[in-house]
């Protein structure tokens, strides 16, 4: 079996699983977000209104941090109230967006299989978790049972090798999969990352990775555990064998994709499908408004890291409004720690609270009709984050900074 089916095997209780076999699964955490929590409390409700998962259940507050009306200041209240009267431990709505926060605490590891309310669970991949998205309603399902039905996927084994060239990261690598393969060809279908630089990759850059499998369809994607896996996660305080958990070396994949990272260049998805992907020289020159580091797919410290130095002694440009949100409270205390938030403010830099921020359109930057945004995000949808008329161009936190700077989409090398 490879690692996905060995993962859901293990939570079936099964020896093995294939293809298209339909399992019960135990799920190790299931997470309800502030935007989903009233269909989640509804439909609980209407199953019993017991809770059965105990502390495997998380409720996060992150699409509205902090609360921008009144209606999204009571639902997180309600949220509180909630954890409060049926005895749960873990509510976070002060820390960051989800994935984050469950990848820094340990929520997310080798072996366990994780769903959230949310489209990107498959973000902790990363830590050799299978994560997945479900709807309210299942999420409300397995705070009740603790188990939900799925389909085994089939499995795509994306083999990477080679190192990445200057100023190319994991986000170029994603669009490279849709540039080639598109938003529709992992349908219901699991992702698994091998091969040589597969390894010599960080968790962060993993979890952009798993993070932008999502605009490719992937119902999860995942990275075998490594002692770069162990190491991250000895930092939340949780101890892991990274050979645990392995693909069969007799493993069967439905389709086998090599990627020769050396080969790849700065990309940029422009509007509005995260497919339209293009090198960056082709879109530079197009004017922005806008340069927003943020989001669950890249706001990590090692992105805000890379954005300051870019700034560093550099200006963004006057008719450029930047801001940069970062995934985590933790990362945004780490950044002004090692001096990356003093270097962006300089810039000129507006840097928030950690949370959703800009992407989805709530607050912390809601794009008006004639704005143009450079953006580290994963979508660029038609009124993604803001008005319908409003564009929005994927790309690398390098990318992002860089254009800040001239003002107009920019490969980083140019400067």
């Amino acid at each position: 079996m490879n690692l996905t089916e060995r993962i859901l095997a293990r939570k079936a209780g099964l020896d093995s699983v294939a293809p298209g076999q339909l399992i019960l699964a135990e799920i190790d955490v299931a997470v309800v977000s502030d935007i989903q929590f009233p269909v989640f409390r509804q439909r609980l409700q209407e199953f019993g209104g017991k809770i059965a998962i105990g502390d495997r259940g998380v409720l996060v507050g992150d699409h509205y941090l902090p609360a921008a009306t009144p209606d999204q200041g009571r639902r997180i209240r309600e949220m509180i109230d909630f954890a409060e009267e049926h005895g749960l431990a873990h509510c976070f709505v002060s820390e960051g967006i989800k994935h984050q926060v469950l990848a820094e605490r340990g929520f997310a590891r080798p072996g366990r299989l994780v769903a959230a309310s949310d489209s990107h669970t498959n973000t902790l991949g990363a830590l050799g978790a299978f994560g997945t998205a479900l709807g309210a309603s299942e999420i409300a399902a397995v705070f009740a049972i603790g188990k939900m039905w799925f389909k085994v996927p089939e499995t795509i084994e994306i083999s990477l090798t080679g190192e990445f060239p200057p100023y190319v990261y994991a986000k170029d690598l994603t669009l490279e999969i849709l540039r080639r393969c598109g938003t529709r060809f992992a349908r219901y279908r699991s992702l698994e990352f091998t091969g040589p630089a597969a390894h010599r990759l960080s968790i962060e850059e993993r979890m952009t990775v798993c993070n932008m499998s999502t605009e490719m369809g992937a119902k999860a994607c995942i990275f075998a555990p490594d002692q770069e896996t162990a190491r991250y996660l000895s930092e939340a305080g949780v101890t892991v064998d990274p050979q645990e958990w392995r693909a069969d070396p007799e493993a069967k994949y439905a389709e086998r994709i090599v990627i020769d990272l050396s080969e790849l260049t700065p990309l940029v998805a422009a509007p509005h499908n995260p497919g339209n992907v293009q090198p960056v020289r082709e879109a530079a020159g197009t004017r922005i408004t806008q340069a927003f580091i943020g989001s669950c797919a890249n706001a990590t410290l090692s992105d805000l890291a890379v954005a300051a130095e870019i700034l560093k002694g550099r200006r963004v440009a006057r008719h450029v409004q930047m801001i940069v949100t970062p995934a985590s409270q933790w990362i945004l205390r780490a950044a002004r720690r090692a001096g990356y938030v003093d270097i962006l403010e300089d810039a000129g830099a507006i840097v928030t609270n950690a949370g959703c921020g800009a992407c989805p359109g709530i607050h912390l930057g809601v794009m008006g009709p004639a704005d143009v945004r450079i953006s580290s995000q994963n979508r660029n949808f038609v009124g993604r984050s803001g008005h319908p008329d409003a564009q929005i161009y994927l790309s690398s936190p390098a990318v992002v900074a860089a254009s800040a700077i001239r003002g107009e989409v920019t490969d980083p090398l140019s400067l």
